[in-house]
C-alpha cells in the first residue's frame, strides 16, 4: 500500500483545489517558513480523522476552513481527500485503489466518505488500525515532535508501541467490551434495586390477591343462587301475571257489554229527540208556510226574472272566451315552426360529430405507429450507447496502464541517476567526522561542572514537589468518595423515578385509566387523589393512614367523565374504581370548640396537605373531618375528651376511628406512594446539595494541582536543563566513535546501492514491454468506438423525424377535440330551447282547455237557471193548491210528538241502572290493574337486578340451566354466602390482576438478572481471551521491535547499544516501557539525558520497528546538524524498500535524497500554491547542486512578507 496522492480544497492555506501526486520513493516539500509546508501534513492528518484542534494547530474545528483574505473570500467548506494504492488488500476493502473523504462545513456538519461512499469515524478508524496510519500510529510526526516519540510519557510510548505490535484491533475490542461490562453491572444493580422493590410488594399482594380468589369463589356460588331464585320468581311472576291478565279480559268484556247497551239506550233517546225536534221544525214550517202565502208568491216572481237575467249576460261571456280562443291558435303554429328548426340544427350538429369522431379515430392510429417506431429506435440506441460506454471504460483502463507504465520508467531512470550521484559524496561525510572529535574533546569538562550546579536545585525542588503532591492525593480521595455518595443516591432517584412513571403500587383499575386518559380517550381525568396533592415527610405516613384506598381515588371533572370511566372498565373488565367529581363533592371541615388548644393536636388533616384550589372540595370531603395528634396518647385523650365523635390520625399511622374503635399496627398497602415523591423531591434537593459541595472540593483539587504543577513544571526545568547538559556531554563523547563506525557504514552504503541499480535496470525492461502492449490495444479499440458512434448518430437521426411527426398528429388531435366539443355545446343548448317551446306549447294548449271549461260551465249554469225557472212556476202552482192541506198535517204532527216524548222518558229509566252497572265494572278492572302493575314491577326490577349484577338477560340467564330442587334451602344459603362475603371485609378484586402482574415481573427481572450476569460472564471470559491475546503477541512482537531498534540505533549511532524494557515483565500490557540507550563512547542509560539531536535519531530509529506503508515528517531534522542530517536522509533512503516517505523540510541534505521536490509558495497573500519538481531528471540536465541553488533562490523570493 502507498500514497498516490492527496487533494485539498478550501483547507487552510489552500483554498483552490490542489492535488499532490507521490510515488515511491522520497517526496519532499520545501518552502520558506509560513507559506505553508505543515499544512499539507495537517490535511493527512486530519482526513485520518484527527479530532484534537490543538494537533492541528487550532483553536477550534472550523480554522480548518480557508478564513479569506484581502482579496479572496471565505470558504464554506474544507475538503481533504488521500488516494491509496491497495493493490495489495493491505487495507480491507476489495478495490485496488481507497479513497478516503472527510468534509467539514462552516454551520459545524461534517462528512467521511470511502470510496465515494458515506461512513462514520469509527469505520475510518478501524479501516487503518493496525497499519502504522491508525489513531495511536506514528506515520505522521509533526513539527518539532520528533523527540516527543521518546518522551517520558509511559502512556503516549506504549500507544504507539502497540500500534506497531498490531495489536490495537484487540485493545479496542477490549475497551469496547468493558464499557459494556461496566454498562452491565449498572443495569445488574438497577435492576436487583427494583426487584428488591417487587419483593416487598408481592408478599402484600398474594395475601390480597388469595382473599379475592375466594371472595371471586363465593361470589361466583352466590351469583347461580341468586340467577336461579330470581329466574323462579321472575317464573311465578309471570304465572300470576297471566291469571290477572285473564280477570281483566273478563271484567274488560262485562264493562264492554253494558257500555255497548247504554250507547244503544243513548242513541234511541237521541233518535226520539231527533224525531221531536223533526216534528216541531215541520209543524213551525207548516205555520209559517201557511201565514206568508202570497209574501213567497212575490219571492218566486222576483227569482223568475233574476234567472232570466242571469242567462242573457252568460251567453255575452260565452262570445268573449270564443274570441279568445281564436287568437291562441295563432301562437300555436309559431311554437310548432320553432321547434322545427332547433331539431334540424341538432341532427346537423351530430353529423358533424361523427366526421369528427372518424377523423380522431385515424389519427389515433398514426400516433401509435409513431409511438412503436419510435420505442424501436429507443431500444437500438439503448443498446449502442451501452456498447460505447463498455468500450469507453477498455479505452480508458488502456490508457491508465500506458500512462502509469510510462511513469513508472521515469521513476525508476530517476532512481538510478540518484544512485549515482550519491555515491560520489561519500568522502565529504569522512572529513567532517573528523572536525567532529576535537570540537567535543574541548567542550566536555565545561559541561561537567554545569551538571553538578543543577543536581544541587534539583534537590530543593523536589522536596516542594512532594509536599503538593501529597495534600493533592488526600482531597482526590474525599472527592472520590463524595463522587461515590453522590451517584449513589442518583440511581436511588432513576428507580424511584421508574416506579412512579409505571405507578407501580396502584391499583389495576387506576393504571388503566389513567392509561386510556393519558392516551385522549378518556377526558376530564385528572388522576388519583395522590398525585393531586404533596405532604411534607413528617405528615405523609398520617395522611397516607387518614386517606386509606381514598389515596387511590380518581378526581374527575363531572359525573358524566365518571360514567364514562366506569363504562371502560366494566367493559374491559379492568376492575374497580372510586371517582371523585369536583362538580357533585361538597366537603366539611370539622370545627370542635378549643380542639386548638388540646396537649399533641397537630392539625386537621386538609390542612397538611397543598393543592389546587379547584381541589378543595375534594380534600375537604376526604380530610376535612379528621384530626391529627402527634401520637397515640395524645389522640386517646382528644377522642375522649369529645367523645369520640371524629378520626383521629397518629402522626406514625395510627387511628382513634370515630365511635371508640383503633386501627394500628404496619403500615397498609398503600403506605409508600406519597412518600415516594416525597423522598424524589428530598433525594433530589440532597443530590444538589452533595453536587454543590463536591463542586468546591473539585475547585480546591483544581488549585492544589496548579500548585503542584508550578512545583513540578520548576523540577523538570531544572531536570530538563540537566538533561540537556548530560545529553550534550554524551554527545560530545560519541561524536569520535561516530565518526570512525561511519567509514564503515558508508561501504556497506554503496553496495547496496549497486544492488539496487541492478533490480531497477531489470524492472524497465519489463515495464516497457507492459507499455507497448497497451498502446497497441488503444489504437484498435479508438477504430470499434468510432464507428459504433456513427451507428448512434444515424439511429438518433431517424428518431428526431418520428417524433417530430407523432408531435404533428397529436396538435391535429387536440383540435379536434376542441371542435367536438363545442359542437356538443350547440346539440345541448338546443336540446334546452325544444323543451322549453314544448313546455310553452303545453301551457297553451292548458289555456285552451281552461276556456273551453269555462264555456261549458256558464252553459250548465244557463241549464239550472232555466229549470230553477221552470221549478219556481211549479211551486207557485202548488202553493195556491196546497195552502188547504196545511191544517190538517198540523194536527197529525201533534199527535206524533207527544208519542215519543213518553218513549223518552221510559229509556232514561233504563239508562240510569246500566250506568250504575257500568261504574261498578269499572272500579274492578282499576283494581285488577293496580295488582297487575305490581306484578309488572316486581318482574322488571327482578330482570333489571338480573342484568345490573350480572350483565345477562332473562334469556340469556336461562340459557345457563342452573337447577335448584329445594328454594327454601337455597335462600338459606344465599343469606350465609352474604355473611360470609361480609366477613371478608373490603376486597381488593383486582389484586389477582396485580399480583399476576407484580409476580410475572418478578419472574421476568429474574430472568433478566440471569440474562445480564450470563452477559456479564461472558463479556469477562472476551476481556480475559482479549487479553491473553494482546499479551501473547504482545511479547512475541516486542522482543522483535526491542532486537530491530537495536540493530537501527547502532546503524544510525555508529556503533552504541539502544534496548526497550519492561519495568514489569509479569505485566506486559500495564508495565511501563522504558528507552535504555548508550551512544558510543558514553556511559548514559537514561534517554532523557540525550541531546535533541541524538533524541531525534533515536526516534527516527524507532520507527524501523515496523515500518508504516507511508510516513509524513514534518521538519524532524531541525534539531540535527549537517553530518546527522545526510546520515538521517541516508537511513531514509534505505527504508524507502518498505515505506514512502514524504518529507517536509529546510535542510539541503533531506532534499538531496529526495526523489520528486514540491516547492510550496505564497505569492498572493494568505494563499498558497505548489511547484512540482522531477529531481532526478533534472540532475541530469543540470546537476544536483545547481537544482538546490535555484529552489533556494526561488522559495527566498517567494518568502511570505
Amino acid at each position: 500500500m502507498i500514497l498516490k496522492a492527496l487533494e485539498m480544497q478550501g483547507f487552510k492555506s489552500f483554498p483552490d483545489k490542489t492535488v499532490l501526486e507521490f510515488n515511491k520513493g522520497i517526496t519532499a516539500v520545501v518552502g520558506p517558513n509560513g507559506s505553508g509546508k505543515s499544512n499539507i501534513s495537517d490535511a493527512v492528518r486530519w482526513v485520518l480523522g484527527e479530532q484534537s484542534t490543538k494537533t492541528l494547530r487550532g483553536s477550534k474545528m472550523e480554522d480548518v476552513i480557508f478564513s479569506g483574505t484581502n482579496v479572496r473570500k471565505a470558504k464554506g467548506f474544507a475538503e481533504v481527500t488521500l488516494r491509496l494504492d491497495n493493490t495489495d488488500r493491505s487495507l480491507n476493502k476489495d478495490s485496488d485503489e481507497v479513497s478516503v473523504t472527510r468534509r467539514y462545513y462552516r454551520s459545524g456538519d461534517s462528512e467521511y466518505l470511502v470510496n465515494g461512499e458515506s461512513a462514520r469515524l469509527r469505520d475510518v478508524n478501524e479501516l487503518f488500525m493496525d497499519t502504522g496510519l491508525g489513531r495511536d500510529g506514528y506515520s505522521i510526526v509533526g513539527q518539532g515532535k520528533i523527540a516527543d516519540m521518546v518522551s517520558p510519557k509511559a502512556s503516549e510510548r506504549r500507544d504507539m508501541l502497540e500500534e506497531a505490535a498490531g495489536i490495537s484491533h484487540f485493545r479496542y475490542r477490549r475497551g469496547d467490551a468493558i464499557k459494556r461490562l461496566a454498562q452491565a453491572e449498572e443495569n445488574l444493580v438497577r435492576l436487583r434495586d427494583i426487584l428488591s422493590e417487587l419483593e416487598s410488594r408481592v408478599g402484600p399482594l398474594k395475601a390480597q390477591s388469595e382473599k379475592a380468589q375466594k371472595f371471586i369463589v363465593l361470589a361466583g356460588e352466590r351469583k347461580n343462587l341468586e340467577i336461579g331464585i330470581w329466574l323462579n320468581t321472575i317464573d311465578k311472576t309471570g304465572e300470576k301475571m297471566r291469571d290477572q291478565e285473564h280477570k281483566i279480559e273478563i271484567a274488560e268484556a262485562s264493562h264492554k257489554e253494558a257500555q255497548d247497551e247504554l250507547s244503544k239506550i243513548g242513541e234511541m233517546i237521541d233518535k226520539a229527540a231527533d224525531g221531536t225536534r223533526d216534528i216541531n221544525i215541520k209543524l213551525e214550517e207548516i205555520r209559517n208556510s201557511a201565514s206568508g202565502f202570497e209574501e213567497k208568491l212575490s219571492d218566486i216572481d222576483s227569482q223568475i226574472k233574476v234567472a232570466e237575467n242571469s242567462i242573457l249576460h252568460n251567453n255575452e261571456t260565452i262570445e268573449r272566451i270564443n274570441r279568445d280562443k281564436a287568437a291562441e291558435n295563432e301562437t300555436e303554429q309559431n311554437i310548432d315552426a320553432a321547434v322545427s328548426a332547433a331539431i334540424e340544427c341538432i341532427q346537423k350538429a351530430e353529423e358533424q360529430i361523427a366526421d369528427a369522431t372518424r377523423q380522431m379515430d385515424e389519427l389515433s392510429k398514426q400516433e401509435e405507429t409513431y409511438r412503436l417506431s419510435s420505442s424501436e429506435f429507443s431500444d437500438m440506441a439503448a443498446a449502442l450507447s451501452g456498447e460505447i460506454s463498455a468500450l469507453s471504460v477498455r479505452l480508458a483502463d488502456c490508457r491508465v496502464t500506458a500512462e502509469t507504465a510510462n511513469s513508472s520508467i521515469e521513476e525508476i531512470r530517476s532512481r538510478i541517476s540518484a544512485i549515482d550521484e550519491s555515491m560520489g559524496t561519500r568522502k565529504d561525510d569522512y572529513d567532517a567526522l573528523l572536525k567532529r572529535k576535537a570540537d567535543a574533546e574541548a567542550s566536555l569538562k565545561e559541561i561537567q561542572d554545569e551538571i553538578v550546579s543543577v543536581k544541587n536545585a534539583i534537590d530543593g525542588y523536589t522536596l516542594r514537589f512532594e509536599n503538593r503532591g501529597k495534600k493533592a492525593d488526600s482531597v482526590k480521595l474525599a472527592i472520590d468518595e463524595k463522587q461515590r455518595e453522590l451517584h449513589k443516591g442518583q440511581d436511588r432517584v432513576r428507580l424511584l423515578e421508574d416506579l412512579e412513571k409505571n405507578m407501580e403500587g396502584y391499583f389495576g383499575a387506576v393504571k388503566a385509566v389513567m392509561k386510556e386518559s393519558g392516551r385522549g380517550a378518556l377526558r376530564g381525568i385528572y388522576g388519583p387523589v395522590s398525585q393531586l396533592i404533596t405532604v411534607k415527610d413528617k405528615y405523609s405516613a398520617a395522611i397516607e393512614t387518614a386517606l386509606g384506598a381514598a389515596v387511590q381515588n380518581i378526581v374527575v371533572d363531572n359525573e358524566t367523565d365518571a360514567k364514562r370511566a366506569m363504562g371502560f372498565l366494566k367493559e374491559h373488565r379492568a376492575g374497580r374504581a372510586t371517582f371523585l367529581p369536583i362538580t357533585a363533592i361538597k366537603g366539611r371541615v370539622l370545627s370542635e370548640q378549643g380542639l386548638d388548644d388540646q396537649y399533641g393536636f397537630v392539625s386537621i388533616a386538609s390542612d397538611l396537605v397543598s393543592y389546587d384550589n379547584k381541589y378543595s372540595e375534594i380534600i375537604r370531603w376526604l380530610l376535612g373531618r379528621t384530626a391529627v395528634a402527634e401520637d397515640i396518647d395524645s389522640a386517646i385523650a382528644i377522642a375522649k375528651k369529645y367523645s369520640y365523635r371524629f378520626r383521629i390520625v397518629t402522626l406514625d399511622g395510627q387511628v382513634i376511628n370515630a365511635g371508640g374503635s383503633m386501627t394500628g399496627g404496619s403500615r397498609v398497602q398503600n403506605a409508600g406512594i406519597l412518600s415516594r415523591g416525597n423522598e424524589i423531591e428530598r433525594l433530589k434537593g440532597s443530590l444538589a446539595s452533595m453536587q454543590k459541595e463536591l463542586d468546591g472540593m473539585l475547585s480546591d483539587y483544581k488549585l492544589l494541582l496548579e500548585d503542584a504543577s508550578a512545583a513540578k513544571a520548576e523540577l523538570e526545568g531544572a531536570e530538563g536543563d540537566l538533561l540537556r547538559a548530560k545529553e550534550e556531554n554524551i554527545r560530545r563523547e560519541g561524536e569520535l566513535k561516530l565518526a570512525s563506525d561511519k567509514l564503515a557504514s558508508v561501504s556497506s552504503g554503496v553496495k547496496e546501492l549497486l544492488e539496487e541499480k541492478e533490480t531497477l535496470e531489470k524492472r524497465i525492461e519489463s515495464v516497457s514491454s507492459g507499455a507497448e502492449a497497451a498502446r497497441s490495444q488503444i489504437d484498435e479499440l479508438k477504430e470499434t468506438l468510432e464507428n459504433k458512434e456513427k451507428e448512434l448518430e444515424s439511429i438518433t437521426g431517424d428518431s428526431k423525424t418520428l417524433q417530430k411527426n407523432r408531435e404533428e398528429v397529436a396538435s391535429k388531435a387536440a383540435e379536434i377535440r376542441l371542435r367536438i366539443v363545442s359542437l356538443q355545446k350547440d346539440v345541448e343548448a338546443n336540446t334546452d330551447e325544444i323543451t322549453r317551446l314544448k313546455n310553452r306549447k303545453t301551457g297553451h294548449l292548458d289555456r285552451l282547455s281552461e276556456l273551453d271549461e269555462e264555456i261549458r260551465e256558464i252553459e250548465e249554469k244557463n241549464d239550472e237557471l232555466r229549470a230553477l225557472t221552470e221549478r219556481l212556476s211549479a211551486d207557485e202552482k202548488a202553493l195556491k193548491a196546497n195552502h188547504g192541506d196545511a191544517q190538517n198535517q198540523i194536527n197529525e204532527l201533534i199527535s206524533q210528538r207527544d208519542e215519543l216524548e213518553k218513549q223518552a222518558n221510559d229509556l232514561r229509566l233504563h239508562e240510569r241502572a246500566k250506568s250504575e252497572e257500568r261504574e261498578r265494572l269499572s272500579g274492578d278492572i282499576a283494581r285488577l290493574e293496580e295488582r297487575k302493575i305490581a306484578m309488572r314491577n316486581e318482574y322488571d326490577n327482578l330482570t333489571s337486578k338480573l342484568y345490573d349484577e350480572y350483565q345477562l338477560t332473562r334469556r340469556e340467564a336461562a340459557a345457563l340451566e342452573i337447577e335448584i330442587d329445594d328454594y327454601s334451602l337455597a335462600a338459606k344459603r344465599l343469606a350465609e354466602l352474604k355473611s360470609q362475603i361480609r366477613a371478608l371485609g373490603s376486597v381488593n378484586v383486582s389484586a389477582i390482576e396485580e399480583y399476576k402482574e407484580v409476580s410475572e415481573r418478578y419472574e421476568f427481572l429474574s430472568g433478566q438478572i440471569n440474562d445480564v450476569e450470563t452477559s456479564r460472564a461472558e463479556l469477562n471470559k472476551m476481556i480475559d481471551d482479549l487479553t491473553g491475546k494482546m499479551a501473547e503477541q504482545f511479547r512475541e512482537q516486542f522482543n522483535r521491535i526491542n532486537s530491530c531498534f537495536g540493530q537501527t540505533f547502532i546503524e544510525l549511532f555508529g556503533g552504541g547499544k539502544a534496548e526497550l524494557r519492561l519495568e514489569d515483565e509479569r505485566d506486559v500490557l500495564g508495565s511501563d516501557i522504558e528507552i535504555k540507550v548508550q551512544p558510543p563512547g558514553k556511559n548514559v542509560q537514561n534517554i532523557n539525558l540525550l541531546s535533541g539531536g541524538e533524541k531525534g535519531l533515536s526516534a527516527i530509529a524507532l520507527l524501523k520497528v515496523t515500518p508504516a506503508p507511508f510516513c509524513i515528517f514534518d521538519e524532524v531534522e531541525a534539531a540535527l546538524d549537517d553530518v546527522n542530517v545526510s546520515r538521517y536522509a541516508q537511513y531514509v533512503r534505505r527504508m524507502t524498500k518498505n515505506t514512502q516517505f514524504i518529507l517536509i523540510t529546510h535542510r539541503r541534505g533531506t532534499m538531496e535524497e529526495a526523489d520528486v521536490l514540491y516547492g510550496v509558495t505564497m505569492q498572493e497573500k494568505g494563499v498558497s500554491k505548489l511547484l512540482e519538481l522531477k529531481t532526478a531528471e533534472m540532475a541530469k540536465k543540470l546537476g544536483l547542486a545547481k537544482i538546490l541553488r535555484t529552489m533556494r533562490l526561488l522559495f527566498t523570493q517567494t518568502r511570505v512578507p
